[in-house]
């Protein structure tokens, strides 16, 4: 009776270490793999990553260009210039203008509204009517220019015939008078003007170019 009750204790004592071997070998592999909560912060963090490396869209690109990126002297200037009259378009690439370089994207869109509010003589002769900015990069910058070369009603146009400083109606066919002024004795920013017909927007200032010039 007593032997058996050592073998059947022997067994049981091997049935224990058995089963502690087991369970420190359980521990021991799970220890190799990440929780769940591990895995979890790992996926967020692979996400995080992944935004940071996604392309940005059109909104933030713009945000970027209007704080970021500077004009310099070698940015190449495009006008796209639109004839509202019949539709035409015509390009103009040249050099950046001075007061346009060293801005950015909202520095310039300013400035290009402001000019567009106050249009040159010259521009306002070819019928400017707004600008705006299309594209914009250090490398160059692209304005879309409107203009509207519809005959209008009013105003008079100076022009030379044989010699003498003539004031047409705005169909630049119909003579006003003439002013007896000589063309040549005109300056030749003013003589070149005359070729093309130079715009006067009433009598008034017809009048103060006349005294302008007269001897």
């Amino acid at each position: 009776m007593e032997k058996r009750y050592k073998i059947g204790l022997f067994f049981v004592l091997i049935l224990i270490s058995a089963l502690v071997v087991v369970l420190m070998w359980k521990r021991h592999t799970m220890d190799g793999f990440p929780r769940e909560g591990d895995r979890v912060e790992q996926r967020q963090d692979v996400s995080s990553e992944q935004d940071d490396q996604a392309p940005k869209t059109a909104e933030e690109i713009y945000q970027v260009q209007k704080t970021n990126t500077l004009t310099t002297a070698d940015t190449v200037c495009i006008y796209e210039n639109i004839d509202k009259k019949d539709g035409s378009m015509s390009v103009e690439v040249g050099k950046l203008p001075a007061k346009y370089i060293g801005l950015n994207r909202e520095a310039l869109e300013k400035l290009l509204a402001e000019d567009s509010m106050a249009p040159t003589l010259a521009e306002k002769q070819k019928g400017f009517k707004s600008q705006h900015l299309e594209l914009f990069s250090a490398e160059k910058i692209k304005v879309l220019r409107i203009y509207d070369t519809t005959q209008g009603t009013t105003g008079f146009y100076m022009m030379e015939v044989d010699g003498e400083v003539c004031v047409f109606e705005h169909d630049k066919t119909t003579l006003y008078f003439r002013t007896g002024l000589k063309v040549e004795d005109l300056p030749a920013d003013v003589r070149y003007e005359l070729k093309e017909g130079k715009f006067m927007d009433s009598e008034l200032q017809v009048y103060h170019f006349i005294e302008s010039y007269s001897s």
